[in-house]
């Protein structure tokens, strides 16, 4: 029978498996804090944030298509997504970044909108890394 356990002490999690302990910082995403609010087990919450993942690089994607296409009211919907599902998530960074971009939109400031969306695409590449490695 393999030994795999998870624990929070903090910000830091713990692994505990066959190939030993292995402590990793929470940086960008509380994953933590997500699991002590709903109370899953370890699975449910791993297939949960593995759809959020799948989910926000769909989003993700499509904000740059929307940006190449200039698809000003498309864009700003699949930055409303990721605001809403990054916050669902607890993921602040990219919930910054796309509150950040969504304001500029509304208000058509256009002039540095490669910026801001480039600071999300980021944000969303690190968030999906740590979710990954907090998982495997």
């Amino acid at each position: 029978m393999a030994l795999n356990r998870h624990l929070t002490l903090g910000l830091y999690n713990i692994e505990i498996n066959k190939r030993g302990i292995q402590l990793m910082r929470q940086r960008i995403v509380d994953i933590a804090g997500f699991k002590e609010d709903v109370g899953l087990d370890f699975e449910t919450l791993k297939e949960l944030y593995m759809i959020f993942a799948d989910e926000i690089k769909k989003e993700k994607e499509a904000v740059n298509i929307h940006l190449r296409d200039e698809e000003v009211g498309e864009l700003r919907k699949a930055v409303h997504n990721i605001k809403g599902i990054a916050s669902s998530y607890r993921t602040l960074n990219v919930f910054e970044s796309a509150r950040n971009l969504d304001v500029k939109l509304k208000n058509q400031e256009l002039e540095n909108i490669n910026t801001y969306v480039s600071e999300l695409n980021e944000g969303i590449d690190e968030a999906v890394r740590e979710i990954v490695c907090y998982f495997k």
